[in-house]
């Protein structure tokens, strides 16, 4: 397959003055792209987004993604190592070099999460748990599984929380949310087309919604009522990453935690009893 940067070099002269900043911008600072979303990318060379589209458009693209991903895969074979973006290890790493690098790429993660935290957007999350009639929690993929953790953990303090994994049935269930409810959706990217979806449906009912991504600013938090930020930098090769999981399960725990010190007595009420319901199931 032909590399990015042979089809930007060879369809250059054809892209408008604006795609052209754009692709001066990715021979300057390849390596940057690979961790931003489109408009991250749009407002580092100080265009729109549409011209970002427009640029992958020019290029026999599907988006930004494929572009990402072609792009990752550039950079990889000029390093020579199909290793280089998704992290440091390399083919001749022991066990333990394996397990010291999967340990610090992990916890940079979480230390990056933390400093990410908007405390007073957390108070906000939480006040939007206690209010809610309903509380669905949406996402795709990798963050289906964590969405689905969520319902678990938060069922076994709350009667009101919904999950379902086949997007169609988001759709669905995103359309029946009103201002009584909340969304809560985990994507990592803010891109995901099927998130997206579920987001504008749920807006269209005034219903709020608890968006926890990477990118503070994307297609998925255009609309959202709180944007709680995941550190970990997962590149277009490395999906499903682990870290990506891990920051994702620390925001949903950090939650977890906050409404149950915030109801801490029926919390504990609520916890004791379904904990005592499947008591019976261990031996």
């Amino acid at each position: 397959m032909e590399g990015i940067y042979t089809r930007i070099e060879s369809g250059y002269a054809k892209f408008t003055k604006s795609e052209k900043i754009v692709a001066d911008f990715v021979f300057e600072s390849p390596q940057k792209i690979l961790y931003t979303s489109i408009t991250d990318l749009a407002e580092m060379c100080g265009v729109g987004d549409t011209t970002v589209f427009r640029f992958c458009k020019a290029l026999k693209l599907n988006g930004y993604q494929e572009f990402k991903m072609l792009l990752a895969q550039d950079i990889a074979n000029k390093k020579g190592s199909g290793n280089a973006i998704a992290g440091t290890i390399e083919p001749e790493d022991d066990i333990k070099t394996v397990c010291q690098k999967t340990l610090s790429t992990n916890l940079a993660a979480l230390n990056e999460t933390f400093h990410l935290l908007d405390f007073d957007a957390v108070v906000k999350a939480v006040d939007l748990i206690s209010a809610a009639k309903r509380i669905h929690f949406f996402g795709i993929g990798s963050s289906g599984v964590i969405a689905l953790e969520a319902k678990q953990k938060f069922m076994r303090i709350l009667p009101n929380v919904e999950f379902v994994a086949d997007c169609h049935m988001q759709c669905m269930a995103a359309s029946l949310l009103d201002s009584r409810d909340l969304a809560v959706i985990f994507s990592y990217s803010g891109s995901t087309k099927d998130m997206i979806e579920v987001h504008k449906l749920a807006k269209q009912n005034a219903c709020k919604s608890i968006c926890i991504t990477r990118f503070p600013k994307s297609a998925l938090t255009n609309q959202a009522d709180v944007v709680l930020l995941c550190g970990s930098n997962e590149g277009p090769l490395d999906g499903g990453a682990s870290s990506t999981s891990m920051v994702q399960l620390y925001l949903l725990e950090v939650l977890y935690m906050q409404y149950f010190v915030k109801h801490y007595n029926q919390s504990s009420v609520n916890k004791a009893r379904t904990t005592e319901a499947i008591s019976s199931k261990l031996l």
